[in-house]
């Protein structure tokens, strides 16, 4: 497991030793760090009295600086009194800064734009502890004890947006945020400005087409490669990573596709498209199949990695995909982000759906349509009840009062069911969620539509807490570095200058990505429906893993053993699919019992 854990005193005390297997550290007047022997994502410099500790992977945003070595770079730029945000506003990754002042007992930290990399810290006993896990700051501090307030995020919103954590005690950057801490007290700002950085685009949707597609390989040839080995893709049946495959191909980038499935497969299989894809697109491809064995084989793994719980299983199939490029792929592009940006996802469908729906009386809605849909089965066995489960969450949410239904397409469960789910002792508060989701919807002035609105929360509020976090994980579970090219300053703020019609019309989503699309890619790759890789967790969860999960639910003090017991049974029957939600529970409970070791 990559991680690295740092230790800080602005009075410049002497800090107490704290050994970590293999680790190596670096011991400053005022300050220790250390991080796993030979980690990839580690880079260290020092010059005159600063020490700079760069964190994952940043690289320029501009090809007319060359991308040497980034820490040294920012180590020689604090020596001559230069600020770190005029690096920061230069950089693009995955990526976290740790900077020291020996001499004067200045702490400068700061995370990445999108807040991929998350920095966790705590402050204790006269010391700012900074990790990469949420845990090892909780150890440091002596204190594990869970937040209600992290823990009902977690469940609304398969993630914790910052600053909450897990933890009572521990913090987390927030997206692009820099912090400097001296004995004279803590400054923080925001480095870069979404709002501030996005203007109208003036030109039509074929020169957006041609836009995207520059910007893209520009994105592409900024990502560092290797002489030796090809970089790795992974492989989807949809367009968003076919366009960044074929591209690479068209920029002459070597390139090794990698795709992972199911066995026994299930109709959420992507590897049959996927392989296909590769075939149109001209590029080798390794499908990795994934038995219900290998799952249970790697959760333990998997839970001792993740910096935080995770609310996206579909991180087990991936990993055991990236284990197997390791060797054989410098590192892996993933396509994450560009449902989020160009309208892609189900929340920004369900917008434009229920603006026609609500024309439907409301007497028929109320009385006829959501009663008739809630007697019915909901899961995921069949297509036919799975299309039940959507709806009925459809006529839940649509119902809701207006600020209530533009958040609740954001949420994964309702806060009824949050606080339903969750121990009463831990205050849980399903509000929460929604006070954060509107907040970060308050931020756009009302000069802008609904869509860029939405867009913006997604992007500030869904992306950094769930979408990038599996990529992370990745990371320190494998050592191999995760690129998304879509996941750039300048690609966001490309995105949100388009009008909305670009993304979405009439029924067709990502409209400006699928037509940049079509000219470099077969009908084959760009008119396939996508299959939503949901991996079979309920056949997981009642199987394999169903002894393990039933020992972690007794007598445990953060859950309604009886609520969930009954969500197991139904989700046994058929009857209704809570697949999803038991996830969430196995996933904290196991996670915390390796955190708390």
């Amino acid at each position: 497991m990559e991680f690295f854990q740092a230790e800080f005193n602005v009075e410049k005390a002497s800090i107490e030793e704290f050994n970590l297997l293999e680790c190596e550290s670096l011991v400053l007047p005022g300050a220790r760090i250390c991080w796993k022997s030979s980690s990839p994502l580690v880079s260290i410099q020092k010059q005159s009295d600063w020490a700079v500790f760069l964190w994952g992977s940043a690289r320029y945003k501009t090809e007319e600086i060359a991308n040497g070595d980034i820490a040294h770079e920012i180590a020689m730029s604090l020596a001559r009194g230069e600020s770190l945000r005029t690096h920061l506003v230069n950089l693009e990754g995955s990526f976290g800064v740790l900077a020291w002042n020996e001499r004067e007992g200045r702490l400068l930290f700061a995370t990445d734009p999108i807040g991929m990399t998350k920095l966790y810290y705590g402050e204790g006993h006269g010391k700012i502890i900074i990790s990469s896990h949420a845990h090892l700051v909780a150890r440091r501090l002596r204190n594990l004890t869970i937040s209600g307030e992290g823990l009902s995020l977690l469940f609304s919103m398969k993630g914790i947006p910052a600053p909450y954590t897990v933890f009572e005690n521990v913090s987390v950057l927030r997206p692009s945020e820099l912090v400097s801490i001296t004995r004279d007290g803590r400054r923080s700002e925001e480095y870069w400005s979404i709002l501030d950085s996005v203007k109208p685009f003036q030109g039509s949707l074929e020169d957006g087409q041609g836009e995207l597609q520059t910007l893209l390989k520009k994105s592409l040839l900024r990502i560092p490669a290797d002489s030796h080995k090809p970089l790795g893709i992974a492989l989807s049946s949809g367009v968003d990573s076919a366009l960044i495959a074929a591209l690479m191909v068209d920029l002459g980038i070597p390139t090794q596709a990698l795709t992972v499935g199911y066995q026994p497969v299930t109709r959420y299989d992507e590897t049959q498209a996927a392989s296909e894809n590769a075939y149109h697109i001209g590029i080798p491809i390794e499908v990795v199949k994934v038995s219900d064995e290998d799952i249970a084989g790697i959760v333990d793994f998997t839970a001792q990695c993740l910096p935080e719980p995770l609310g996206d299983a579909t991180v087990l199939p991936q990993l055991l995909m990236t284990l197997a490029g390791r060797g054989k792929v410098s590192s892996i592009i993933d396509g994450t982000g560009a449902d989020n940006i160009f309208g892609g996802m189900q929340k920004f469908t369900a917008e434009r759906y229920a603006r026609q729906y609500l024309r439907i009386p409301r007497f028929l809605r109320v009385n006829v349509i959501k009663p008739v849909l809630n007697i019915l089965p909901s899961s995921r066995k069949s297509a036919l009840t799975d299309q039940v489960r959507k709806l009925q969450k459809f006529c839940y949410g649509v119902e809701l009062p207006g600020n209530e239904q533009k958040v609740y397409w954001s949420r994964f469960m309702s806060r009824e069911a949050v606080e339903r789910m969750i121990n009463p002792a831990l205050s849980p508060n399903g509000r929460l969620a929604d006070q954060i989701l509107l907040g970060i919807r308050g931020e756009v002035p009302p000069t802008f539509d609904d869509f860029f609105t939405s867009t913006y929360a997604s992007i500030r509020g869904t992306m950094p807490t769930h979408a990038t976090q599996k990529l992370v994980a990745l990371q320190y579970a494998s050592g191999i570095f995760y690129h998304t090219p879509f996941m750039t300053p300048e690609l966001i703020e490309f995105a949100l200058s388009l009008p909305a019609p670009f993304k979405v019309a009439a029924g067709e989503t990502k409209v400006i990505l699928r037509r940049a699309a079509s000219k470099i890619l077969s009908a084959e790759c760009t008119n396939r429906k996508k299959a939503t890789f949901s991996p079979p967790i309920g056949r997981w969860l009642m199987g394999v893993l169903r002894t393990e999960f039933m020992d972690l639910l007794k007598g445990n003090a953060f859950f309604n053993t009886e609520a969930v017991e009954k969500m197991i049974s139904e989700q046994d029957s058929g009857w209704r699919d809570w697949q999803w939600e038991l996830w969430l529970v196995f996933i904290f409970l196991k996670w915390y019992s390796e955190a708390s070791r």
